[in-house]
């Protein structure tokens, strides 16, 4: 018959470590806590709402470009006639999914071309061309 000895400082050890795991805090909340504690001022405290960014006040979009789905049975080829007639310029012809990214021509609105595009045969959608920011372009320095 084999006997196990208890080891009060390891038993009290494992206890500890258990019970640290438990929390009421969830994964979200404590992951924020350990990130708040830097003070960023991008990351809000729990339960604050995070602060409004100049790029996030509007969406921006590109003044001439837009992006246009097709239908891959179809094909490309009625779009790009359509692109040509249109006074239009394949700017990218995407290869991962079935688009193409065109520039309009001066003197047509995004709104107009979109109208136009959405009615060419094969088209299964007509975007306009987000642009992000990532970070500021020129940020500011701050000497320790």
């Amino acid at each position: 018959m084999t006997r196990f000895l208890i080891n009060p400082p390891a038993m009290l050890a494992a206890i500890i470590a258990v019970a640290a795991g438990c929390s009421t805090m969830s994964r979200t909340e404590k992951q924020l806590s350990r990130v708040d504690s830097f003070e960023s001022p991008d990351i809000p405290a729990i339960g604050e709402l995070p602060p409004v960014r100049p790029q996030q006040t509007g969406l921006a979009y590109s003044k001439n470009t837009l992006i246009i789905s097709y239908d891959d049975g179809i094909g490309k080829e009625p779009l790009k006639r359509a692109i040509k007639k249109y006074g239009a310029e394949i700017i990218y012809d995407y290869r991962i999914i079935n688009a193409l990214a065109i520039r309009i021509p001066d003197g047509k609105t995004l709104e107009e071309s979109i109208e136009y595009f959405e009615r060419v045969k094969g088209v299964v959608g007509v975007s306009k061309d987000r642009v992000y920011q990532i970070d500021d372009p020129k940020p500011e320095l701050e000497l320790l």
